[in-house]
């Protein structure tokens, strides 16, 4: 695991670079997947609380679609561009 870490650190310190675009897709990522989660969470609860909310389900695919665009724009944007 040290050896690992040591060879990461390595990488890193040769090509700077990298350690952005990784750090770009991590978070874009990362923030990605708590949207998605924070809105499955309220469409939950507004479904408990009121059963004819499901009729939104169209809506809330929709926007869940364009977090995920949204991500995936991100990790473009660190994958190809700044290379």
């Amino acid at each position: 695991m040290v050896q690992i870490l040591a060879q990461a650190t390595d990488v890193v310190v040769k090509n700077p670079e990298l350690f952005g675009r990784s750090f770009l897709a991590a978070v874009s990522l990362g923030m990605a997947a708590i949207g998605l989660g924070w809105l499955g969470s309220s469409y939950m609860l507004a479904l408990g609380r009121n059963p004819e909310a499901g009729k939104a389900a169209s809506q809330i695919i929709i926007i869940a679609a364009m977090i995920e665009v949204t991500a995936l724009l991100a990790f473009l944007l660190s994958a190809f561009l700044l290379s």
